[in-house]
């Protein structure tokens, strides 16, 4: 198993090289105020890439302490948590006179 994982990551990682080697032409991105940022194209997928990974993470990061504050108070403290009861059945509605609408 060990092997097959190292063989993924190496294809994967072939893969990833042949894409950044045939993206090496010069790209232009025009940020704000007139600035220019000169790079080739994989470099910008990269940033691209690695920017949306990061505020992906803090955007998680909140709900992730809030969790582990959670987890770290003891069972007394806590709030109990609601219980889920059997759902409220209600009679069918008669619609027209007949039990199903129809």
């Amino acid at each position: 198993m060990r092997a097959l994982n190292w063989f993924i990551r190496l294809i994967l990682f072939m893969l990833l090289f042949g894409l950044a080697l045939n993206n090496l032409e010069p790209t232009v991105l025009h940020l704000l105020f007139g600035t220019q940022w000169k790079a080739p194209l994989f470099v910008l997928l990269l940033a691209a890439f690695t920017l949306g990974a990061v505020l992906g993470a803090l955007a998680m990061l909140p709900g992730w302490i809030r969790n582990r504050r959670m987890r770290a108070w003891p069972t007394e403290k806590r709030k109990p948590e609601p219980t889920i009861d059997e759902p409220v059945r209600s009679a069918p509605t008669v619609i027209d006179g007949t039990p199903d609408g129809v």
